[in-house]
């Protein structure tokens, strides 16, 4: 039997002793994250007799050529020409490969084992083997997983920007938080990666989650992320402006966001709020309710399918409302190809410079990270439409674009003394 009286880094029993439903190591080269997971699944077969375990990989020659002969190596053992390993307990660790996993149907697994899960496209294996979680030998199920960091996949937004319930757990590491177990000579070359792949060193050295690898994406992960720890001041011309982006489809949100000027340049999102099945005339009852509320300097509202209909009664209450026509004529008509593109861009801007405080919305912030520009054979800017995203399976990024809607009534409001509008009142 193994030796298990093995010295572990703090990350490394964090992992080993996670009971979670689904527990995560995601890290840097070197880390020991195959180690991890092979000792963490046979401790388990070896703790509970009649275990039935699964050990997983995208390829069969990475299966075959890597983790099944660490396996070997490891526990000084051999598995068999059906690629399982039996214990005397009468505990089984099966290896399998990602195509052979549809077979697996009707089996009752009760600990399960995704080696480089960013190899995964998405989360159908993780879903699939989700149901098979069921063998009642042992108090606790529990999936286990290992990966590099690999932008914002699907482990990405399980495990670390939003997980679902506390049965997610990640573990995270980077190279260095390994290094006194690795090469002298190995560690100083990766302090020379930093300057000849930074890229690369970002990922699989410092597991950065950061989308290295899309070079259309309009705002990075770092912009982003820092927008709501931007320091704004009381003061200044307080403006407001609230633009609605009005739900086209039934999982759409029909969202309302305000901004709020800090001064000449700077400004703050101060509400922010996603609305899902409401009827036009509710939408507008919404809307004259936080006119009234907050006295706002512009109303901006999507004006194509349903939201022109919110337009046409919002003016009937005598409301100054600017339409916003996503595929309408920009003003620089000569950069931008319509409306919208103009206005993410000014988004861009802003939020590049720290002029737009936003507020620490999760679905938002991951909104803004799927928004990707292009260029027009004109040589026009233009950014990759809603339609375009629903056929790459992203979801219409509603709140994004409200944010986007309230940057393009800055102007607006600024010259408010030019709109009719009702009396601002104070905020209670």
């Amino acid at each position: 039997m193994v030796d298990l009286e093995v010295k572990v880094k703090p990350f490394q029993a964090e992992y080993l002793s996670d009971k979670s439903r689904y527990s995560a190591l995601i890290g840097g080269i070197g880390t020991g994250k195959t180690y991890m997971l092979l000792l963490k699944i046979w401790m388990f077969c070896e703790q509970y007799p009649d275990t039935l375990a699964l050990i997983v990989r995208r390829e069969y020659t990475d299966l075959r050529d890597s983790t099944i002969k660490d396996f070997q190596a490891y526990f000084h053992v051999t598995v068999d020409s059906n690629k399982e390993y039996k214990f005397p307990n009468g505990s089984i660790i099966m290896f399998r490969h990602m195509s052979e996993i549809n077979v697996l149907r009707n089996i009752n697994l009760s600990v399960i084992g995704i080696e480089q899960a960013e190899e995964m496209p998405d989360d159908e294996t993780f879903t699939f083997l989700r149901d098979r979680l069921r063998r009642q030998n042992a108090p606790y199920r529990q999936m286990n997983i290992i990966a590099n960091a690999n932008g914002h996949n699907y482990l990405w937004k399980m495990f670390i920007n939003n997980p679902p319930s506390e049965d997610f757990h990640v573990t995270q590491a980077n190279t260095f938080d390994n290094a006194d177990n690795l090469p002298q000579d190995f560690i100083n070359d990766l302090r020379r990666m930093e300057i000849e792949s930074p890229n690369h060193y970002k990922r699989f050295v410092m597991n950065s989650h950061e989308e290295l690898d899309a070079d259309d994406l309009l705002l990075t992960h770092q912009v982003v992320y820092s927008a709501p720890k931007i320091e704004v001041y009381p003061g200044g011309t307080q403006k407001r402006v609230l633009a609605v982006d009005v739900a086209r489809f039934g999982e759409d949100e029909t969202v309302f966001n305000i901004i709020e000027s800090r001064g000449v340049f700077i400004w703050e999102q101060i509400y922010l709020e996603g609305w899902r099945n409401k009827s036009l005339m509710e939408t507008v009852g919404k809307i004259v309710d936080i006119q009234r509320t907050f006295g706002v300097d512009a109303i901006v509202i999507d004006d194509t399918g349903m939201g022109g209909g919110v337009t046409d009664r919002l003016r009937e209450f005598r409301l100054q409302v600017i339409p916003f026509i996503s595929g309408g004529k920009a003003n620089n008509e000569a950069v931008y190809e319509n409306k919208r593109a103009e206005g993410f861009f000014k988004l861009q801007e802003m939020m590049n410079k720290s002029y737009l405080k936003i507020k620490p919305d999760q679905m938002l912030m991951d909104q803004l990270l799927t928004i990707r520009f292009g260029f027009r054979s004109s040589g026009k800017k233009t950014i990759i439409s809603k339609d375009e995203m629903r056929k790459d399976g992203l979801k219409s990024p509603d709140r994004a674009d409200a944010l986007m809607m309230a940057v393009a009534g800055c102007d607006s409001a600024l010259d408010a003394r030019q709109m009719a509008r009702l009396p601002r009142q104070a905020v209670e």
